[in-house]
């Protein structure tokens, strides 16, 4: 055995007692002195099933992302956090602001539910919810024909196209309800076909039962019976539908524009 070899051998028991030692510090726990505050947000994640050192390490992680952003995008940060109480606020805002950005459909959606509420006092309720209240409607063989016949259809009609009823088309009231008995949360989808100029067929799917359904139908048909009798509205139509077990199906025929 050389020389060399030797002294590299007798080197090697050092450098793993080096390499240990160093591991052992760096495995060292931290003990830290935190605020009470900081010690509720601790509990809270714990009874999620969070540790205190996979915290430490996210918090960390966190912490060296935010503050390593690009120079511009912090630049912007520190332009308007003193607008808001908090940076995170102002986070909050951004990606509300990217997202609409991002999904323009889907943020004028929200924009309308948000002032039906405001404006129209809307309920928006669920539709487990609205189903329960028609179930305890009085008697149960009239239970639906008094909430029908309650009608705030040409009500939200006229607010969302911001027209008189003497200037609106049989066309504008179907696209009305397409798009506000989806944001009021009645209906998953309202799908609306024309195959012909003056036909529509309109299906309503929802996640009920078949008592949710004719409650709908009965509600469309005192509708448009009244579009179709009454003197304002410039056209005549006709009304026919089915109810089935989560879905309305309903054909409105325009006739003629009344002179």
């Amino acid at each position: 055995m050389t020389k060399k070899e030797k002294e590299i051998i007798e080197e090697d028991p050092e450098s793993d007692i080096s390499e240990t030692k160093e591991r052992e510090i760096k495995d060292k726990s931290i003990y830290v002195k935190v605020s009470d505050e900081i010690r509720e947000i601790i509990d809270t994640y714990k009874e999620e099933g969070k540790t205190i050192s996979s915290l430490i390490e996210e918090a960390i992680e966190t912490y060296n992302n935010f503050y390593t952003m690009a120079p511009d995008a912090y630049a912007i940060l520190e332009k308007y956090k003193d607008l808001y109480e908090h940076e995170i606020n102002l986070i909050e805002e951004a990606l509300r602001v990217y997202d609409k950005h991002k999904n323009p459909e889907v943020a004028n959606d929200l924009d309308l539910w948000v002032r039906a509420r405001e404006e129209r006092d809307m309920m928006l309720i669920g539709k487990i919810t609205f189903n329960q209240l028609i179930t305890a409607a009085e008697e149960p063989k009239d239970s639906l024909k008094k909430p029908q016949r309650t009608n705030n259809a040409i009500d939200v009609i006229l607010w969302y196209t911001k027209k008189p009823i003497t200037h609106l088309t049989l066309k504008e009231i179907i696209l009305a309800i397409q798009k506000m008995w989806v944001i009021s949360n009645y209906f998953i989808r309202i799908d609306v076909d024309q195959p012909t100029e003056d036909t529509y067929y309109m299906t309503f799917i929802h996640a009920q039962d078949e008592r949710f359904s004719r409650y709908w139908l009965g509600y469309f048909e005192v509708l448009f019976n009244y579009l179709n009798e009454s003197k304002d509205v410039p056209f005549k139509c006709g009304f026919e539908g089915q109810a089935f077990g989560q879905t309305v199906s309903i054909t409105i025929r325009e006739f003629y524009e009344k002179t």
